[in-house]
């Protein structure tokens, strides 16, 4: 069998078992239909839902009278199969003829296909006539075709309909062996041809030792009949039908044995590991959703195809949950889950695209379409309706269907929640947006199973580098054996990008979040989930082209070692003190070398190296001035110290700050003898900035107010 299902019914062999135990129920049914050649017609029924699997019974019925000692004939008639509903008594008896002539290839079998050809030749010209029986819808259409009486005798004399019945029973009578006719699917029919396999069961085909098996959803045949204006629907079913047989009811433990089935084919590997939560969330909603609104095998088999079709195109991309609760929605109320994927403002508040901007607040977008949501519910009945209304709230949180989720979370995005509108769009989708990196290619890059270099190149040419930190932060405790290789791989990509350096020379805002911050919090981040931290750290200070970044990290592990700082430093006092020792080797290196010139870090590396050493940042620095052109040079190493939302980056250079560093004094007096106008704006900035120690904007040179 392949992976998805037909909505084939079982046949209750080895390789199709019946998972419903209902095979001795089978049994006794197939005993009740095993008559006796000259016993009296029996009808029986086979009721119940479309979906609840009467087919699947009727084949262990077959199966059932196959195994007995002296097996029937049993008969098989599709009336999907006939053309018309005015011929459909015509087609039942032709193949009625046709498969007893088959299953039984005897003289008198024959003889007994021959009547009943000849017996359906009759029906060939019969108007059937709503509420008439068969021969007298014969009759009517032979007086309407011959205008005399002598006429009208005589093409009566020739249908002798009554007569040509007795020979068909007759002949069978002489096979002497039980017949067995199934009917099914008479539910599937429109009301005219139901009700005609009715009539040709009651009237047409009544033979002795021969049993009917009909199976139908009882509440459809009812209205089948209202619509033919028959009155007192349940005794005219009755009439026809002797033995009224309702499926076995389908237990909660059948149920819940076919749904285990179904996650087990879907794959081997845990399908809830990925995201918070998940494995109690699936449980939640499978116990108070999925058990009270997928009722039957048929809606089962159809929730698990959908839930395969998406699973195998964005698993890992999307909580395995809510893609559940979106195939219970999509098998269930189709209409509600075309409503998410066409309107999902109404749902999250937001668009998949960016056409028509929507200014209002999330709560109030979605609350406009109440009316909407509720009038997609109300085809349903009241407890389906609850039901579907309580799981939307599930998966979406900000609707207010009166329901309550024990699973809630802070971030959805990172706990892969379709609350969130990236994560909604690749459930409906199966497609990651652009410039949205999925789970699944994190885990590559973390894990070293992509070309890590290609990988962040391809981020910065997509603009995907704050989704990049993003999702980067939600898995940082899966870098581990990778943190080195992950963090410097990053370090490699952005630390001399463009992008990085336009970020710098932004304005600074509170809420702003530029590249380098972010490398900076995914670094704490990384180093902070890892069970060798000292060898870490030591690894990332130890390459000069990390040294911005290193003085960082060095800055934070002098924190952690202050009383009032709550975390647990990252290394040892004596492993802080062989950190120190490099990263003043490293910044005096990078800063002689001129490695972040280009990038607007060298004053960050420098005051890097005086929060770990101010003699060896001065040392440094009186050394410099001693150089040729060594004022410019200072110039250039000290003018970042800091930015605003106003201009961005700006220099200013005052005794309190400073003179601890270098000599203030010697230095404006070198200034003095400079030509500030022939220099570089940032450069004229810091020289005019040490003159006068106001503060000035690297960016234009354009002195700045002092606050």
């Amino acid at each position: 069998m392949g992976k998805y299902h037909n909505d084939q019914p079982i046949t209750g062999g080895q390789n199709d078992p019946d998972l419903l135990n209902r095979h001795g129920f089978s049994n006794h049914l197939s005993e009740v239909l095993l008559l006796k050649h000259d016993d009296d017609c029996l009808t029986v029924s086979l009721e119940g839902e479309w979906g609840y699997g009467k087919t699947s019974v009727i084949n262990l019925v077959k199966g059932a009278l196959n195994e007995k000692g002296v097996a029937p004939i049993i008969i098989e008639y599709n009336p999907w199969l006939a053309g018309k509903p005015e011929s459909l008594i015509q087609d039942f008896l032709l193949q009625f003829s046709s498969q007893l002539s088959i299953n039984d290839s005897s003289d008198i079998a024959l003889k007994a296909a021959k009547e009943l050809v000849a017996y359906s030749s009759l029906f060939s010209v019969a108007k059937l006539v709503p509420g008439a029986e068969p021969w007298a819808s014969i009759v009517e259409k032979v007086f309407s075709r011959f205008g005399n009486a002598t006429k009208k005798i005589a093409e009566l004399k020739k249908l002798d309909l009554l007569g040509k019945k007795r020979k068909v029973v007759e002949a069978i009578n002489k096979i002497k062996t039980p017949i067995v006719v199934i009917i099914d699917d008479i539910d599937r029919l429109t009301p005219s041809e139901t009700f005609q396999v009715l009539r040709l069961v009651k009237a047409v085909a009544d033979f002795s030792g021969t049993s009917f098996l009909l199976a139908f959803d009882a509440n459809y045949l009812v209205s089948v009949l209202n619509k033919n204006s028959i009155d007192n629907s349940s005794e005219y079913i009755n009439k026809i039908i002797q033995l009224r047989v309702p499926l076995p009811v389908i237990s909660e433990r059948s149920m819940n044995e076919l749904a285990n089935i179904e996650f087990n084919n879907l794959g081997e590997k845990k399908l809830t590991e990925l995201f918070e939560s998940d494995e109690e969330r699936l449980s939640w909603i499978y116990h108070c959703y999925f058990k009270h609104l997928i009722s039957n095998p048929r809606e089962l088999k159809r929730c698990f195809n959908h839930l395969r079709f998406v699973l195998e195109q964005v698993e890992g991309e999307v909580c395995f949950t809510d893609l559940f609760a979106l195939s219970i929605i999509a098998t269930k109320a189709n209409n509600v889950y075309k409503h998410i994927k066409s309107t999902p403002e109404a749902y999250i508040g937001k668009r998949f695209s960016n056409e028509g901007l929507m200014m209002d607040e999330q709560e109030v977008i979605i609350k406009s379409f109440d009316d909407e949501r509720r009038a997609l519910l109300k085809s349903f009945d009241k407890k389906d309706s609850k039901l579907i209304s309580e799981l939307l709230g599930e998966i979406f949180p900000a609707l207010d269907t009166g329901g309550f989720s024990h699973y809630g979370v802070t971030d959805s995005d990172a706990a892969g929640r379709v609350s969130a509108a990236q994560r909604l769009y690749i459930a409906f989708h199966y497609v990651t947006p652009q410039g949205f990196i999925s789970d699944k290619e994190i885990m590559q890059f973390i894990a070293g199973e992509v070309e890590r270099a290609k990988f962040l190149e391809n981020v910065l040419q997509d603009d995907a580098d704050e989704r990049f930190f993003e999702m980067m932060t939600h898995y940082s405790s899966h870098c581990k054996n990778f943190s080195f290789d992950v963090i410097q791989s990053i370090y490699d990509a952005f630390l001399k990008s463009d992008k990085l350096i336009k970020s710098l020379e932004g304005n600074y805002g509170f809420m702003s979040r530029d590249l380098y911050r972010q490398m900076n919090w995914l670094t704490n981040k990384i180093i902070s989930e890892n069970d060798s931290k000292f060898e870490l750290v030591k690894a990332i200070v130890e390459k000069i082209e990390n040294a911005p970044l290193s003085t960082d990290i060095l800055y934070k592990i002098r924190e952690q070692f202050k009383e009032n700082n709550s975390d647990e430093p990252w290394v040892t006092t004596d492993e802080l003190q062989e950190l120190e020792t490099i990263i003043q080797s490293i910044s005096i290196k990078a800063l002689k070398d001129r490695i972040f010139i280009d990038n607007h870090l060298e004053s960050h590396v420098f005051f890097g190296l005086r929060r770990s050493s101010k003699e060896k940042a001065r040392e440094f620095l009186t050394s410099i001035m001693k150089d040729e052109n060594g004022v410019i040079r200072v110039a250039e190493i000290i003018s970042n110290t800091g930015s605003d939302s106003s201009n961005g980056p700006y220099v200013k250079i005052t005794d309190s700050n400073f003179s601890d560093t270098i000599d203030l004094v010697a230095l404006r007096e070198k200034v003095k003898a400079v030509e500030i106008s022939h220099q570089k704006v940032s450069v004229q900035a810091t020289l005019n900035s040490i003159i006068d120690g106001n503060k000035y904007y690297l960016r234009d040179g354009v002195k700045g107010d002092s606050w």
